[in-house]
């Protein structure tokens, strides 16, 4: 292509390719402690998060969640995948003894509708949603979409974001996210 049509030969793929640059930190933090971070109640009683990142464009969240011991999630289903990584305690999803550990992975896959238990200690994971979770209440009815605006909101309320990553092309303004 040639300049006239647009293109400068200083800027062309191979420029990008050996200058990409940095992008402007800003006052955003490489490193949170999420020591900093307060617990912010979660869907059900018993449970409390801490929101890490917050993708408002794309839906992708994550957060530490942590559940009282004995709880017994809403029945729920994902509409992306959700992964987690236990930190302490444990939760399964029937009896049996496929149930999971301090330093256990799982993937709770896309279409899966499911109701976990907590383990009698409580459980305190990492959570990374890929997408919004559907909850329904006990008659079967859809409640409720989690989604990563609602964990905004609900984190933003509880004076919970200074330290979470937010991300949505804003560059960390929050105009966008005022209630109308």
């Amino acid at each position: 292509m040639s300049n006239e049509q647009g293109l400068s030969k200083k800027y062309n793929p191979l420029y990008w390719m050996k200058n990409p640059g940095n992008t402007p930190k800003g006052k955003k933090r490489d490193f949170i402690n999420p020591d900093w971070i307060p617990w912010t109640d979660w869907l059900m009683p018993g449970t409390y998060f801490k929101l890490l990142s917050c993708d408002l464009v794309s839906g992708n969240f994550t957060i530490l969640l942590k559940i009282d011991p004995g709880i017994k999630a809403a029945t729920h289903w994902h509409l992306h995948n959700s992964e987690a990584y236990i930190i302490e305690g444990g939760f399964y999803y029937e009896d049996g003894d496929d149930k999971g550990y301090p330093g256990y992975y799982t993937c709770e896959q896309a279409g899966h509708i499911h109701e976990p238990f907590a383990a009698p200690e409580g459980c305190t994971m990492l959570a990374v949603s890929y997408g919004p979770i559907a909850g329904y209440d006990d008659d079967g009815n859809l409640a409720l979409i989690a989604d990563a605006r609602l964990h905004y909101y609900m984190a933003r309320e509880n004076n919970a974001i200074e330290y979470t990553t937010i991300i949505d092309y804003t560059d960390g303004t929050t105009e966008m996210h005022e209630y109308k």
